[in-house]
């Protein structure tokens, strides 16, 4: 498309550098499939995506399949113990190779059986004579970008992607400072729900408490908002600390010797909320992925330091599951059919950085990188 035909959908009214002056970006971006296709190039294909853990692969071509909105991904660890990315496609005609997880020796594909290795190289197809000169440089599986970020695996579509580690140093620091058994965490559930909601308005939801004291009691009583969070921003990442405030709480009770961390938030950009709870050591990788213009997938994976939940720790899962998420559905969908309201254009952001029990801060921060994202595409 052109410039001339660019300028409509990017135009984001009277936002602004800071979140004191500024105004949300327009109503029409959570909905407008325009919006929704330019957002692939310039932020789905251009960003690191959460698949699983190092511990999902701990043999010798084992595999687990994922996504990042609209491609496939191929995780596997070859037969030389590395752990590589590849497309989720055959070089021959486009067919899927995979699905879900498990273990090949062999990589075939199911339509006209061409054979690759774990390491993603061409090995055998019928008939490949015919095709002498086109296959040394065209026949293995395409390589995706992988990073291994304190034993969680992140992809990414852009082969020239600054990694991972170097954009986020901070906030992988900060998880393992929360969480005494991080490196011991193991994932125990995986769950996801779907809500009629545009991706962005899930992470915008996250990025405040000014909702909580109303639409979250149980949460408030089980953390302290009141002006005692810590913050930490770093690049693409933020993170606040917050501490418990009863064992005794709506959201799941406590015994002083449960408690062997304290509440850390945080959020990778874009669409990543890893959230440690007041508990036993664990950590849920919460994943907001977009499946349309209108439309998102939350992911929570679960982990802890054993696959075996304890019953504290299914309590906690019980909680997310049955309590918050339900809450925040709620208030997301909600605000998605109000961004169609013509009485609705842009709003404005509360800030207050001493008192982030409020401020909405850290949803300009996340608006301010779409918008830049979108202007840089």
């Amino acid at each position: 498309m052109n410039g001339t035909n660019l300028a409509p959908p990017l135009d984001p009214g009277r936002f602004a550098e800071r979140a004191e002056e500024s105004f949300t970006l327009p109503a029409s971006w959570y909905h407008d499939p325009e919006i929704w296709r330019l957002e692939h190039g310039a932020i789905f294909h251009k960003t690191w995506w959460y698949q699983g853990h190092v511990r999902d692969l701990p043999n010798r071509g084992d595999y687990i399949t994922g996504q990042v909105v609209d491609q496939n991904v191929i995780i596997m660890r070859g037969q030389d113990d590395v752990i590589r990315a590849f497309h989720n496609v055959c070089s021959h005609r486009a067919h899927p190779l995979l699905e879900g997880a498990g273990n090949r020796k062999l990589i075939t594909c199911p339509y006209h059986q061409w054979c690759y290795g774990t390491d993603g190289k061409f090995r055998q197809a019928r008939g490949r004579e015919s095709l002498r000169g086109w296959i040394p440089d065209n026949a293995d599986l395409k390589p995706v970008r992988l990073e291994d970020y304190g034993g969680f695996l992140f992809v990414n579509m852009d082969p020239d992607a600054i990694p991972l580690i170097e954009q986020a140093p901070q906030f992988l620091a900060d998880m393992k400072e929360a969480c005494p058994g991080f490196d011991d965490l193991v994932r125990a559930e995986r769950w996801e729900i779907d809500i009629a909601a545009n991706w962005k308005t899930v992470i915008d939801n996250n990025h405040e408490c000014y909702h909580c004291d109303v639409n979250h009691k149980t949460l408030m009583e089980l953390v302290d908002y009141d002006n005692k969070a810590t913050w930490s921003d770093d690049g693409i990442t933020f993170s606040h600390k917050v501490e418990k405030k009863q064992l005794d709480n709506g959201a799941y009770a406590l015994k002083p010797e449960e408690v062997e961390q304290e509440a850390l938030f945080g959020y990778i950009w874009p669409v990543h909320i890893p959230l440690m709870y007041p508990g036993t050591p664990h950590l849920a990788m919460f994943q907001v992925i977009p499946t349309g213009p209108e439309t998102t997938r939350e992911r929570w994976d679960f982990y802890f330091t054993s696959p075996e939940p304890t019953e504290l720790e299914r309590r906690f899962i019980d909680y997310i599951k049955n309590v918050l998420v339900k809450e925040d559905v709620g208030l997301c969908e909600g605000v998605q059919k109000g961004l169609h309201s013509l009485g609705y254009q842009q709003g404005r952001f509360v800030v207050d950085r001493d008192h982030p029990e409020f401020s909405e801060h850290h949803v300009h921060f996340f608006q301010k990188m779409v918008l830049d994202s979108l202007r840089g595409a």
